[in-house]
């Protein structure tokens, strides 16, 4: 009876001990979703309260820039207008960059409707809509049909269209660029896959490509906002999905994101 009792008492210890470290693995979680929410409110505030004031400066860059290009063509200058070039060139990437922390600021702000989405539907209008950017390009799509999930259509057709444009984006070196799209069930869940044949990415920077405004090319190499993945990331985990990258230098790179399949 004695060695019973030692055994009971070992066990509620340590079912102590359990309930104890969930507790503590509980309270993080909620005061990491705590902070996660009150960094969405503040990014989301700044965005709204700051982006007009940003514009305001980058359209008077613009309309002085358009005055002296005007006045060279009376007195043309060639050292002057490639000075004015750079500039030109500058004051639209910041105005892009304005518009594309709105674009992620409103990525969280935006109800999610919770409805059945026809993914595959989603993926031909997103391939459509980027026509003009292949226009002179040979690409060769390999789609694969993709099934019906549960989410927001109207923010799932951006995670797509975000996506397909990156990987155009990177292939540009490529004769022919290949980007192909598929899905997989994986633990209940649906995966969705985006693989593409351009120029790739360190494996070590995998996690940070998702951050707002991380570049892993130069503005010469490949222009970008910094805010197309960070956009997808921020959708698909407020679906309750994950998101993950692979790639390597030169061989490409694979985008991966799951969501909850429709029930039945």
């Amino acid at each position: 009876m004695a060695l019973g009792a030692v055994v009971t008492t070992r066990d509620d210890t340590a079912r102590r001990a359990i309930g104890q470290e969930l507790g503590m693995r509980n309270a993080q979680l909620t005061r990491s979703n705590a902070e996660l929410q009150a960094a969405n409110e503040e990014l989301a505030a700044f965005a709204y309260s700051a982006s007009p004031d940003l514009k305001t400066p980058v359209r008077h860059i613009k309309s002085f820039a358009e005055l002296v290009r005007r006045a060279l063509v009376d007195t043309p200058n060639a050292v002057v207008a490639a000075h004015l070039e750079r500039a030109e060139q500058a004051a639209e990437r910041m105005a892009t960059m304005i518009d594309g922390l709105l674009h992620l600021s409103r990525s969280t702000r935006l109800p999610l409707r919770q409805e059945p989405v026809d993914l595959d539907a989603l993926l031909r209008q997103a391939v459509d809509d980027l026509a003009p950017d292949v226009a002179d390009r040979r690409v060769e799509w390999r789609l694969a049909p993709l099934p019906t999930v549960e989410g927001d259509a109207a923010t799932l057709r951006q995670v797509l269209s975000d996506l397909l444009g990156n990987a155009v984006k990177f292939t540009r070196p490529r004769d022919p660029a290949v980007i192909e799209v598929w899905s997989e069930r994986r633990d209940g869940r649906r995966a969705v896959f985006v693989r593409d044949n351009g120029v790739g990415f360190d494996p070590q920077d995998g996690e940070q490509i998702f951050g707002a405004f991380k570049r892993l090319h130069t503005d010469r190499e490949f222009e970008r906002t910094g805010v197309g993945l960070a956009t997808v990331r921020r959708i698909v985990l407020r679906h309750g999905g994950t998101v993950h990258a692979d790639g390597a230098p030169g061989r490409g790179a694979t985008f991966t994101f799951t969501l909850a399949m429709r029930p039945g």
